[in-house]
């Protein structure tokens, strides 16, 4: 499964950087009912990580990190490797100077929040994870960003997005706070949305963009990917017409 994920990144272009386990790299599956048009996701453990192997991970990834970038640590972590590894990172990461954007879920977002030790660039979940975060249902967007402007004071992270499926995000830094719709479309693929907010916000960041600017990138680029069939990503010409058509609202 290795080697077949490593040739289709090449294919695209993608030269990845190995790190060898033991047995075989997990998968994510997607089962689409088309009677339903519902979606179900088939996340599955891989193998268990030892404690040398977390080790070395760790080593690698500071090698290979470059002065000052944005590192995205994204998705659940395998079995054998701790809820705190992510904040062990981001620590490691100042080393670099470098700043770590952070979508994860369940015990490793709770694990992450609670006991965060550096503040993380970006910090982004979804609805169902910020209002489980908060213990309490967000009945609308001033609702939810006053909660992720909350995480920002508290030096959880300098910018916290919370995404509300269909009618988009919400964005808070210290000094900015704003909800961005797209504007309305089917979705023929949930797969692969969070990925391409998360992908459009980091890559609008690193090139030195407004945060409004990177919001809107971002809810463009979870719009667009969300009208692809399977595990198709965003479109750039369709994600650049969405942006044209989004709103932006200042809360």
């Amino acid at each position: 499964m290795g080697e077949l994920l490593v040739k289709q990144l090449r294919k695209h272009h993608i030269d990845p950087i190995r790190y060898e386990t033991n047995g075989h790299t997990r998968q994510s599956l997607s089962i689409f009912e088309e009677a339903s048009g519902k979606q179900l996701r088939l996340v599955l453990p891989g193998p268990i990580w030892t404690e040398r192997q977390i080790s070395r991970l760790l080593e690698s990834i500071m090698v290979h990190v470059e002065e000052g970038a944005l590192v995205v640590a994204s998705g659940s972590l395998p079995p054998g490797v701790s809820d705190d590894f992510y904040i062990e990172l981001n620590s490691a990461l100042t080393r670099k100077n470098a700043r770590m954007v952070l979508d994860t879920s369940e015990e490793t977002l709770l694990t992450s929040v609670q006991s965060a030790v550096r503040p993380y660039a970006v910090l982004r979940m979804d609805r169902l994870e910020a209002e489980g975060l908060a213990g309490q249902a967000f009945k609308t967007p001033t609702d939810m960003v006053d909660f992720a402007q909350k995480l920002v004071h508290d030096n959880i992270a300098e910018v916290v997005v919370m995404a509300r499926g269909p009618d988009g995000s919400v964005f808070a830094s210290k000094t900015e706070r704003f909800h961005v719709r797209p504007p309305k479309t089917s979705v023929l693929s949930a797969v692969g949305a969070g990925d391409s907010l998360v992908g459009g916000l980091t890559l609008a960041l690193s090139q030195s963009k407004s945060l409004e600017e990177a919001g809107l990138l971002a809810t463009a680029a979870a719009s667009s990917a969300v009208q692809t069939p399977a595990s198709s990503l965003c479109i750039r010409s369709v994600t650049e017409d969405i942006m044209k058509h989004s709103k932006l609202e200042r809360l």
